[in-house]
């Protein structure tokens, strides 16, 4: 079926409520397991905290413990996570009212067990970071840069279904003011820079991914009828130059793939590409900077802790990270649903 780029007459947060919602029963389950409660209990904590006190990898708890407050099991002060009245009443295993009982149906499963995998498995005998030791990761295909075309075909339709509507929401509320040349890094569908085409007539855009998925968002790029200013370029985004003469970059669910360092990296390679007043685009669903939430970002982070090295990153975070890569006027707009789209200028 042949995508509209018309806005949509009702955004799709139900769905994607409902979609997420498959990650609260196994972190609940998880953090049960684990004694995170009977932890904060005795003493609240920060996730490096936390996570030398139980031996957790750090990384992986700034996924699970905002999707714990998110759902109402803990809360931030002052930067470190207490228990709620209802965890403490109902999660704490001396309770009189404890429900972990219950939770034995759920402590097995892909979910969970990769949850386990990943507070886990970064964490070596004396405590330091380690790499996660889990095995067939969808974004274990990118950082080696070889997506085969089979992958690219089953891939390709999942991302363009969750992304083709805030595609169109980022084109139309987000400021793109002035920018002629965009290079859409990581752009899978192309799904973003079809809308940004349809939506400016000046832009150009490029879409840059690795062979296999080139071929597939040139299928895409032809049925949105901008094929005239819609094209791909195939670059390993970790191991080749970037492309330059363009006046903005735009990732959309790049940097929740990866961890802080890897974003680093890409944060640099964007501003070397761009040139003095270039603009960033990142569109993510972010957590909010205390770490609470909000829910669907919460769990979505989980999800990406499941499948990825990465999670999703609140506002202060995008900014430290482009700040030390030289961008400046790092600001968030909400676009669509619950999509923000951080931007930020190449001085």
């Amino acid at each position: 079926m042949t995508t509209s780029y018309e806005t949509p007459t009702v955004d799709d947060r139900p769905v994607w409520d409902v979609w997420l919602s498959a990650y609260r029963m196994p972190t609940l389950a998880i953090a049960d397991e684990l004694g995170l409660f009977e932890a904060l209990d005795a003493e609240p904590a920060d996730a490096a905290g936390l996570g030398g006190r139980l031996k957790l990898n750090p990384e992986a708890l700034k996924a699970l413990l905002p999707m714990l407050s998110a759902l109402g099991f803990l809360v931030p002060r002052l930067g470190r996570y207490q228990l709620t009245p209802t965890a403490r009443t109902y999660l704490l295993k001396d309770s009189p009212f404890y429900w972990g009982h219950a939770f034995s149906p759920h402590r097995r499963g892909p979910f969970v067990d990769r949850f386990r995998e990943a507070l886990k498995d970064r964490v070596s005998d004396q405590g330091a970071a380690q790499t996660f030791g889990t095995e067939g990761r969808p974004s274990d295909a990118w950082e080696s840069g070889e997506v085969d075309e089979r992958m690219a075909q089953g891939v390709t339709p999942f991302m363009h279904s969750h992304s083709a509507p805030a595609a169109i929401g980022a084109a139309r509320n987000g400021d793109f003011e002035g920018v002629t040349r965009l290079l859409d890094v990581g752009g899978g569908s192309g799904c973003f820079a079809i809308a940004l085409a349809l939506r400016f007539p000046t832009m150009r855009c490029t879409v840059m991914e690795l062979p296999a998925m080139c071929v597939m968002a040139k299928g895409y790029i032809a049925e949105g009828g901008v094929s005239d200013r819609v094209d791909t370029t195939s670059v390993d985004m970790f191991r080749a130059a970037w492309p330059t003469g363009y006046d903005a970059i735009f990732m959309s669910n790049i940097f929740h793939d990866w961890d802080v360092a890897t974003n680093r990296k890409l944060a640099a390679s964007a501003f070397e590409a761009l040139p003095s007043g270039g603009r960033i685009y990142l569109h993510e669903l972010l957590i909010n900077d205390e770490g609470s939430g909000p829910l669907a970002s919460a769990a979505f982070s989980m999800m990406m802790l499941m499948g990825t090295k990465g999670r999703q990153y609140s506002l202060a975070e995008l900014t430290d990270i482009l700040g030390g890569a030289g961008f400046a006027a790092v600001e968030a707009r909400n676009t669509y649903g619950h999509y923000s789209l951080v931007s930020a200028r190449k001085p």
